[in-house]
């Protein structure tokens, strides 16, 4: 299906569906935009389930406004230079940045979904006071995955108020581009081959960046990052008796902790044995590059399509209602995340995930930890609403 096609197919839609059309733009990089992790069609539809009073995005935008990352009253508080240590220690802007990044996205979706035009004025806030700042890049052991986690978040804020709100000044844009692409880039490009929710983090960030920036470099830097990791994060039978190993490193990452292990089967996530967090921060990141890939025609879901459902079923099985017997050395607990995956495979491919389906009522509305922020309220039934067509892998 063409562009052309594909927008013809729209106007079609529109006379048949509540949601109204709404204008997405295609840059001459081939981006289509609003398109970082939802769209605008996409963002219509959830404004309409609200208007109405439907779950579960009622409870999810009230969850969201009543955030501390919603306030209007919280001022940013940007640094030169953000320094990250193991565990947070040293902490210099650290959590700042991870709230302010985190609170420009929410307060973009806000705007959109509320038509406050306080809350669009709070993210360009936020976004600005951080690109007239920020210099230093980001040090210390932690600064890598720092630069990852709101490489992943900035660019959500960005792209949904430069395509839907017209306060925005052209010079301060471009501000923020730069800064995306001397204080992140270049730190992200360098990856990593330690746990892989690093690694997929920053392929999720280079991807997002690639889009709001136009840089189809970065963003295809992202791609390849992301096809070499995300094999190696999720097992599956297939691959043998033991795990694939990341692209570009020699040794395989850790599928253990402090010498504790368990048995490999379908769907067990590399982290899984550390602790259940930073195992879906990195099913999270994986899935969030695979949506911005999505929404610009770009079909990664499908690459790894048997095992991410299989991580998102491991999971499901031990969480209540399903509560299966534990597993030897792995703690699985609720996250704010998997609505995204579920919409994709479930609601969109009509796969069958219904252990997942069993769960996620019960998480929901989902909230924010690290790069995994407000799902329910943005992807949550939303189905394909405003995707473009898939365009042939390169």
């Amino acid at each position: 299906m063409t562009s052309r096609h594909f927008f013809a197919s729209l106007l079609m839609c529109a006379a048949f569906t509540p949601v109204a059309l709404v204008a997405q733009t295609r840059s001459d990089a081939g981006f289509y935009h609003p398109g970082v992790l939802v769209n605008r069609a996409q963002l219509e539809l959830v404004k309409q389930q609200i208007a109405q009073g439907k779950e579960p995005w009622k409870s999810a935008y009230a969850a969201a406004k009543a955030s501390p990352l919603g306030a209007l009253d919280k001022p940013p508080a940007p640094r030169e230079t953000v320094e990250c240590g193991p565990y947070s220690k040293p902490d210099l802007g650290c959590k700042d940045e991870q709230r302010d990044s985190a609170a420009a996205y929410t307060h973009a979706l806000l705007w959109y979904l509320s038509g406050e035009k306080a809350h669009a004025e709070k993210a360009i806030e936020i976004m600005n006071a951080w690109s007239a700042k920020l210099s230093g890049g980001h040090t210390n052991s932690n600064g890598p995955v720092q630069a990852a986690w709101c490489g992943e978040q900035f660019p959500r804020a960005a792209e949904i108020i430069r395509y839907t709100y017209d306060g925005w000044a052209a010079a301060d844009v471009e501000r923020f581009k730069k800064m995306l692409a001397t204080q992140y880039v270049p730190i992200l490009l360098e990856g990593s081959c330690q746990n892989g929710n690093k690694e997929l983090s920053m392929a999720a960030a280079l991807i997002n960046i690639g889009v709001f920036n136009d840089d189809r470099e970065t963003f295809e830097r992202g791609v390849k990052m992301w096809r070499g990791r995300a094999p190696a994060y999720i097992y599956l039978s297939s691959d043998g008796p033991e795990p694939k190993k990341a692209a570009g490193c020699d040794d395989m990452p850790i599928w253990g902790n402090k010498g504790k292990t368990t048995p490999l089967v379908d769907g067990l996530l590399q982290e899984s044995v550390r602790d259940s967090g930073h195992a879906n921060m990195a099913l999270a990141s994986m899935v969030n590059a695979a949506e911005t890939a999505r929404q610009q025609g770009l079909d990664l879901y499908a690459e790894q399509a048997d095992r991410i459902c299989a991580a998102l079923e491991f999971q499901a099985q031990f969480l209540p209602p399903n509560s299966a017997p534990p597993v030897p050395n792995v703690v699985i607990e609720p996250q704010p995340t998997w609505e995204i995956a579920f919409n994709h495979y479930h609601n969109r491919l009509g796969r069958p995930l219904p252990k997942t389906a069993a769960v996620l009522p019960t998480i929901r509305p989902t909230g924010w930890d690290h790069q995994m922020a407000w799902e329910t309220l943005t992807h949550a039934e939303v189905k394909d609403a405003g995707l473009p067509p898939v365009i042939a892998a390169p």
